[in-house]
């Protein structure tokens, strides 16, 4: 009963009504409402975009089996940026020029986030979730962009407040190279709040290895007690396996925007000691009633159970709700709809939105890689 009433919020339905399959033919017969999303499908980034992808799937497919949003079926539109902002761009302007499409979502990447929530806003059309928590999504410079995840501020701040806890004075930062001017100053501004220093900075490729001699090199020069990393699988899988099994008691922790599941399973043994912050909690505590359901149709749509794909599903049914919100059909509608978004109950967090907050969740919860008994 409590799944059921949890898809029946997402999907807009009176629960009174019921959800027979009368109500779902009809769904399926009315003209869908249809969200656009960019997303890296091929390419160094193709690991993020598929498992967005994906978990947006399944949470349509959760809401239509339902009865969709108002009796009308959500359809999802995915055009493959690559991880590129330039074809990031180019997939806006097609995705807004369909005119039935009434709002983005999913979208990878800090620059492909950036260029699409800049995009929407100058189109006047929501954005719904995208894979990062660089600042810009979270500022005045996206108003109609709503972020389901916390942002990279407050995962920052939970791993330097937990190990200043713990006595750690001196830190060391991994970032993207093409990142530098926006994290390194936010991880500084973190770290004159409690206390702490941030003692080497190491610069990494987004799309490979080019820069990890050098980020090495000043590490090995210039070690701190702790380590914390934001950067994408390309550069880190090689970058840790060197780094890690040489720094065993140093502790490492990496941001959310990564493929967890893919990097663990690259470097094996090497990943012991190796931390991650999470924006959504694991996909193993099925005590959350949005795990459970996000299960239920993974395995059933044969997709990939990781943290993105679960990060998929949760920004698809805020969307849901956002759209059941809405007070008429339209791009505007859809905005104001996510703008009164107040108490999404995922069981982990409630989502909250309002025209002059558009963080809905602020969750952050922190995992460590063992030899032996996996993620804890």
């Amino acid at each position: 009963m409590q799944r059921r009433i949890f898809l029946a919020r997402s999907a807009g339905l009176s629960l009174a009504a019921g959800i027979g399959p009368a109500i779902v033919r009809d769904a399926a017969a009315a003209s869908p409402i249809v969200v656009g999303q960019s997303a890296a499908l091929t390419g160094p980034q193709a690991g993020f975009g598929t498992a967005m992808r994906d978990g947006l799937q399944a949470a349509i497919h959760a809401v239509n089996r339902a009865g969709g949003v108002q009796g009308r079926p959500l359809q999802l539109l995915t055009l493959d940026d690559q991880g590129d902002k330039a074809k990031t761009e180019t997939n806006v302007e097609q995705l807004v020029s369909a005119r039935q499409v009434v709002g983005l979502t999913g979208f990878t990447t800090r620059p492909c986030s950036e260029a699409g929530a800049l995009l929407a806003a100058k189109e006047g059309i929501a954005l719904v979730g995208a894979f990062s928590g660089t600042p810009l999504l979270y500022g005045d410079k996206a108003p109609t962009t709503f972020t389901t995840r916390a942002s990279y501020e407050r995962e920052l701040e939970a791993i330097v407040r937990h190990y200043r806890l713990l006595g750690v004075q001196r830190f060391g930062f991994v970032h993207l190279e093409d990142a530098r001017a926006t994290n390194v100053p936010l991880l500084e501004k973190i770290l004159a709040r409690h206390g702490g220093q941030l003692t080497v900075t190491a610069g990494v490729d987004r799309k490979g290895p080019a820069l990890n001699a050098s980020a090495l090199k000043a590490l090995e020069s210039n070690p701190p007690e702790m380590l914390i990393i934001l950067a994408n699988n390309a550069p880190l899988t090689t970058f840790l396996r060197e780094y890690a099994p040489r720094t065993l008691v140093l502790p490492k922790m990496v941001i959310s925007f990564v493929d967890r599941e893919k990097l663990l399973a690259e470097l094996g043994s090497s990943a012991a000691g190796v931390g991650f912050s999470v924006v959504v909690p694991e996909y193993t505590r099925e005590k959350y009633m949005v795990v459970r359901d996000f299960l239920t149709h993974a395995r059933e749509m044969k997709i990939a159970v990781t943290p993105v794909s679960l990060e998929g599903f949760i920004t698809g049914l805020a969307l849901a709700e956002g759209l059941r919100q809405a007070r008429g059909d339209g791009r505007a509608a859809l905005i104001e709809g996510m703008a009164r978004v107040n108490g999404l109950d995922l069981g982990y967090t409630n989502l909250r939105f309002s025209r002059s907050e558009r963080a809905g969740s602020r969750f952050v919860d922190l995992s460590l890689a063992s030899r032996n008994a996996g993620l804890v």
